[in-house]
């Protein structure tokens, strides 16, 4: 199959412009002339900032499988299972970086807990505190129970948090059914918030502290609250964090049952 005169002209022209500049540029008009390749941030100056993805591959067994030669050195993937960018130094794959070594946020955190009161147990929830705007797609809570250790309940949590301050903190609750989070009582029981990498930022508990088994949280010891709800505890009441201005977990502390502030700052509670 032959080319048209117009397609010859098209190529021509590319080659030509590839010569005259001898730099590539993606998403920019003018690379710099000290690089070879330039990939810009923005969509044409106007502020709209991007990323830059390498190849992900699901495994280190598949980051091994390609067919890599001392040529390919300085190639790098990001390998999902790890959440490590690893690069080939023209033998073996190492880590650049790994999601486990990034910190994890302390502008979200547990807020308010109900889960026990008088006669049958009833709107038990958990509220999360934290920035507003913050995009929580992919966070989660996990319920642990202190019976046997483990996980019981998992809830993911969707959206971005609102600005319900008015000063830029906002709550997002997870509402569970009727015994849906364990009482305590002889044992104690936990909970934990965790990030998207699957990292810990919280693991709560209350009536207690124990190390918890699988999951999650596997071989972390939770941090008592040090209060409690029980048979006693009127409807409408929750635990929850009072103090500050602040604007992270550690400016506020616990306190024992006061009138739930689901979806709202708590009793004596301010941010900053």
């Amino acid at each position: 199959m032959s080319l048209s005169k117009q397609s010859l002209c098209v190529i021509g022209m590319i080659f030509y412009s590839f010569v005259l500049i001898s730099q590539v540029g993606v998403g920019t008009r003018n690379p710099s002339e000290k690089a070879m390749l330039e990939v810009t941030s923005q969509i044409d100056g106007a502020g709209a900032y991007l990323g830059f993805m390498p190849p992900r591959v699901p495994s280190d067994a598949a980051r091994d499988g390609i067919p890599t030669t001392i040529a390919d050195k300085g190639m790098m993937v990001y390998v999902e299972a790890t959440g490590c960018i690893d690069i080939f130094n023209g033998e073996f794959w190492g880590h650049i970086k790994c999601a486990s070594e990034i910190p994890v946020r302390t502008d979200i955190w547990i807020n308010e807990i109900h889960y026990e009161n008088a006669g049958p147990d009833t709107g038990e929830f958990i509220e999360i505190a934290g920035a507003a705007g913050l995009d929580i797609n992919g966070y989660s809570i996990v319920l642990y129970n202190g019976n046997n250790n483990s996980a019981y309940n998992t809830q993911f949590l969707t959206g971005l948090i609102p600005n319900d301050t008015g000063n830029g903190f906002g709550f997002v609750t997870i509402s569970y059914p009727p015994n849906g989070i364990q009482n305590g009582g002889a044992l104690p029981d936990g909970l934990a918030l965790v990030n998207p990498a699957g990292k810990i930022i919280q693991f709560l508990s209350y009536e207690g502290v124990f190390t918890a088994v699988g999951g999650v949280a596997d071989g972390i010891t939770s941090i008592n609250i040090g209060v409690e709800e029980n048979t006693a505890t009127p409807i409408g009441q929750s635990l929850q964090l009072r103090g500050g201005p602040g604007n992270v977990y550690a400016n506020f502390n616990w306190i024992t049952s006061a009138i739930s502030t689901s979806g709202a700052a708590n009793n004596d509670q301010s941010f900053d």
